[in-house]
């Protein structure tokens, strides 16, 4: 038997990406959103690498310190009005690179610019472009209903638009194409195809699936579209960089559209975090041969397109498969020898694959009727390969079928596949009965060695009373030199944990640690069953909110509503004028002023207007200030006033 090298795996997650945590941050990767607060961009900074926001200058709360999150700002003129505000805030901030031309100009309720109007006024923005040493995005086109018109032709279709823009463009430098697109399924490859006749590099500066015509219907369809678009446009060579459209929406992330990456607080929605893991695209990485290829994480690619899988082992699969559509991996191979060739493959049609090793074809493989897309089956086939790097090609000669894997393996070794490990947690806080359990598709003499402890077996095993921890786990074959290893961690059982917040009259809870499903009550009444472990439910000021997990080991999230703690002011410090902002609706309030000594300055009734109400210290020194706020249960705090 050949001898494998040590396999060092983390099993904490069923899903693994084998080559996606080699860089976590994706320079292409970023979100068109106009409302970011500092916990939003805390947290998205660690995946994406851009923004933009409609405007010329960064949202309020992160204005001032948006460049120490390492995410680039782009902004935008959004029509021709915008040209000269861009200029003021690129003349101020050093850390802008890009320019983005204007927003959907042929549609009448947008930028309404016809060709000719942009054109003229694109030499008014290239102008600023080149005095502060910018790159610029084009005019960002869609297609569009009601449309601007010009010559008799109304612009519905972008790439007319843009074929016309060019043609009245004529001195124009346009360093990006800029594309928005709402179309489901895999129809941005289309898209993106007909933009590459430009020349030019392309930014997808907004997308989702928005189709009205065969609309997503939750969010789990919409988590796949974004799963196979993501993967495309990380993967393609011509798009430079690409804008998830939106960050976080009135409607919430489980209403229509379903289009949410950020919740309440910033924390991510499952749509946000499927946004933030899709593996990063590196044009180097190699295959190592023996080993596992992962069919969506191609170098090239013509004609396919990734889906969630669900198939046990893998992520994505590439499936919409059409004759002669194709993929390429870059692979190095170990040692020359013959190697099993197995293919994971699911389908409602036979197929036929031609794999070619730097163009020359090694291997046809033909793939059967497996009864559904996916209905998953493994296909061995053997290959000759030479020791050193060289190019695979997947060139589909027959389509109609999936494909989620292709595992290379010298002829008579172990499979990559062959040890299946499962981790069980510990059930409830201290009982220490965690397990792993290991089932093999093959029959040897195993031996396995974790936490010092050393089993025997034939083919599967489960080992019990583990503590939670981490430990490295070992399999061995008794008279083989064979030995893999893995990484485990054995979860602990936590008391149920959460955080809440708080807007008029709703509550969004956030459980942290805990079992679901989640039994939640409002003053002892079970109001909701749920998985999910964001929870938003109407209260009123007072109500006592519990949440029981499945196991009552884990005890009780409990959490009295007090509406009026959450009034805040802002800004503090201010040099002169805030506001106070409330949380429940208020028609009026008194709002008292003291100095810090307790020395009553003013007191006055005001009205609340959409929720806030604007106070004044012009003229008052500079210091410490006590606001006291008349309500139910009076809100005092301080406000610093600052010299202008």
């Amino acid at each position: 038997m050949t001898h494998l090298k040590n396999i060092v795996v983390t099993v904490v997650l069923l899903i693994l990406f084998n080559q996606g945590f080699a860089q976590n941050k994706s320079y292409k990767r970023g979100v068109s959103y106009g409302y970011h607060s500092i916990n939003d961009m805390q947290k998205a900074s660690e995946n994406i690498s851009w923004w933009y926001n409609w405007g010329v200058e960064p949202d309020a709360a992160i204005r001032d310190t948006y460049q120490n999150y390492n995410v680039d700002f782009a902004p935008m003129a959004w029509n021709q009005l915008g040209i000269e505000p861009a200029k003021n805030w690129v003349s101020q901030d050093t850390n802008v690179k890009y320019i983005l031309g204007f927003n959907e100009p042929n549609f009448i309720e947008q930028a309404n610019m016809t060709p000719s109007e942009s054109a003229l006024a694109w030499a008014e923005l290239q102008a600023v472009a080149e005095e502060f040493n910018l790159k610029t995005v084009g005019p960002a086109v869609n297609y569009c209903g009601v449309c601007v018109e010009e010559n008799g032709t109304a612009y519905n279709d972008p790439f007319v638009y843009l074929d016309d823009f060019f043609e009245a463009c004529t001195g124009c430098e346009v360093d990006y194409i800029a594309l928005h697109w709402y179309g489901g399924g895999n129809s941005i490859v289309g898209y993106v195809n007909e933009a590459r006749k430009y020349g030019k590099p392309i930014w997808v500066t907004e997308f989702a699936s928005g189709d009205t015509s065969n609309p997503v219907e939750n969010v789990e369809e919409q988590i796949n579209y974004l799963a196979g678009t993501v993967n495309f446009l990380e993967r393609d060579p011509d798009v430079y960089r690409y804008a998830w459209f939106i960050g976080r929406t009135n409607s919430g992330a489980d209403a229509y559209p379903y289009i949410d990456l950020y919740g309440a607080d910033g924390e991510l929605t499952d749509l946000g975090k499927m946004y933030m893991d899709i593996p990063v695209y590196d044009p180097d990485y190699k295959f190592q041969i023996p080993g596992r290829i992962e069919a969506e994480e191609y170098y090239l690619m013509s004609g396919l397109f990734a889906e969630i899988t669900k198939d046990t082992n893998g992520f994505l699969n590439l499936g919409w498969t059409d004759n002669n559509d194709w993929a390429t991996y870059k692979i190095n191979v170990s040692e020359t020898g013959v190697y099993n060739l197995r293919t994971r493959v699911s389908g409602s049609n036979t197929g036929i694959i031609d794999f070619l090793i730097d163009g020359i074809s090694a291997v046809i493989v033909n793939t059967p009727n497996t009864g559904g897309w996916q209905n998953w089956q493994t296909i061995t086939s053997q290959i000759e390969l030479t020791a050193g790097e060289h190019l695979l090609k997947m060139d589909i000669k027959d389509a109609g079928f999936n494909i989620n894997w292709i595992d290379i393996s010298k002829v008579g070794a172990i499979q990559f596949d062959n040890f299946n490990i499962e981790v069980v947690g510990e059930t409830c806080p201290d009982k220490n009965n965690g397990k792993v359990i290991i089932n093999t598709n093959e029959t040897h003499n195993y031996n396995v060695s974790i936490n010092g402890l050393n089993y025997s077996f034939t083919s599967n095993k489960t080992i019990e009373d583990i503590a939670p921890g981490t430990y490295n786990m070992c399999i061995t074959i008794t008279g083989e030199s064979f030995e893999q290893c893995y990484t485990i961690q054995i979860p602990e059982s936590n008391f149920v944990a959460g955080k809440t917040t708080l807007t008029s009259k709703n509550v969004s809870i956030e459980i942290t640690e805990g079992t679901g499903p989640f039994n939640v009550f409002v003053n002892g009444e079970n109001i909701l069953k749920t998985s999910s472990s964001i929870i938003n439910i109407n209260v009123k000021n007072g109500d006592l909110i519990q949440v029981k997990t499945a196991k009552e080991c884990e005890g009780v999230f409990s959490k009295t509503i007090n509406l009026f703690s959450d009034i805040t002011a802002y800004p503090n410090p201010t040099t002169g004028n805030f506001e106070i902002s409330f949380p429940i609706k208020q028609e009026q309030v008194n709002v008292a002023l003291y100095t810090l000594q307790s020395q009553l300055i003013s007191t006055k009734t005001y009205q609340v207007i959409n929720g806030k109400v604007q106070i004044s210290l012009e003229g008052k020194p500079s210091g410490i200030y006590i606001v006291k706020i008349g309500l139910e249960n009076p809100k005092i705090f301080k406000i610093i006033k600052h010299k202008n």
